[in-house]
């Protein structure tokens, strides 16, 4: 075989092995490419508005950034793109006294008073629930079956101060026309609530509102008094002129009055009816 035929053959050899090494080298690149389109782009610049992966130099879509508001989430510090709805406040009286024990009736009653009294206005804490004690207390006013303050206070546990200021409150901004104006209480709405607390009957009760029509408008001092001590004067009056087993300590801790009072209004009374010694 002459060196002519050998660097023939060697050529060909040659010529295989490019050909090969070519199919080789594009699908290689073939390979690359096909890799590519599996990059998941985390490595990105931005240039004049477009976005360019360095990894596989494909240009994507312009991404929003995420949050790094996730565990770290609190009141203290929050997501700063989370819109919240504010909670609408609320400015009704119903759940405050659901379960205090009024009717329907008064509720309704006392909670048109309130928003009255504070056109739209929230209240919090103890401010707002001595406002719904006055609501409430001129609510029963009103329907015609007044309470004590004392009997309502027992019931929202509050104090006597916290009370009157709800009471100072409605009265100073409740319409000129509002009923509350002008329905009064008077000491015969106050008797039946005194006299249950000691089980009276009707006929009981009855007595002593024909006793107080007897000294109805014929004392300056009784007139002037609170009709809640009117009352209880007059119902411990009748303790006295019937004899009931009731001393004045006994019934002063249940009309929740001092002694003083009681015994003061108790005398005037009986000044009033020629019956000194009654008391």
């Amino acid at each position: 075989m002459s060196k002519f035929t050998l660097f023939k053959q060697a050529l060909q050899e040659y010529e295989k092995t490019k050909v090969t090494n070519g199919v080789s080298v594009v699908n290689s690149l073939s390979e690359e490419e096909s890799s590519g389109s599996s990059c998941f782009h985390d490595n990105v610049i931005t240039e004049k508005g477009s976005t360019v992966c360095v990894d596989c130099g494909e240009e994507v879509p312009c991404r929003q950034p995420q949050s790094k508001y996730t565990q770290n989430d609190s009141k203290h510090v929050s997501d700063p793109n989370r819109v919240q709805i504010r909670k609408n406040e609320e400015r009704s009286i119903f759940k405050d006294v659901e379960n205090l024990g009024f009717s329907e009736n008064i509720i309704a009653r006392a909670n048109k008073i309130y928003a009255e009294v504070t056109k739209g206005k929230i209240c919090r804490g103890n401010s707002r629930r001595a406002i719904i004690f006055a609501c409430i207390f001129h609510a029963y006013k009103i329907s015609g079956k007044p309470q004590t303050h004392d009997r309502l206070i027992k019931i929202f546990d509050l104090k006597r101060k916290t009370c009157l200021q709800g009471l100072k409150y409605v009265n100073l901004y409740a319409p000129k026309n509002s009923a509350i104006r002008t329905t009064y209480i008077t000491p015969i709405n106050l008797v039946d609530e005194i006299m249950d607390q000691f089980c009276a009957t009707k006929e009981q009760k009855q007595e002593v509102i024909e006793l107080y029509e007897q000294i109805r408008n014929k004392s300056s001092r009784l007139n002037r008094s609170r009709p809640g001590s009117v009352a209880a004067g007059i119902v411990y009056y009748w303790i006295c002129l019937r004899k009931k087993d009731i001393s004045l300590k006994e019934f002063t801790e249940k009309v929740t009055l001092s002694e003083l009072t009681v015994n003061k209004i108790a005398k005037e009374i009986a000044e009033v009816l020629d019956t000194p010694d009654i008391v």
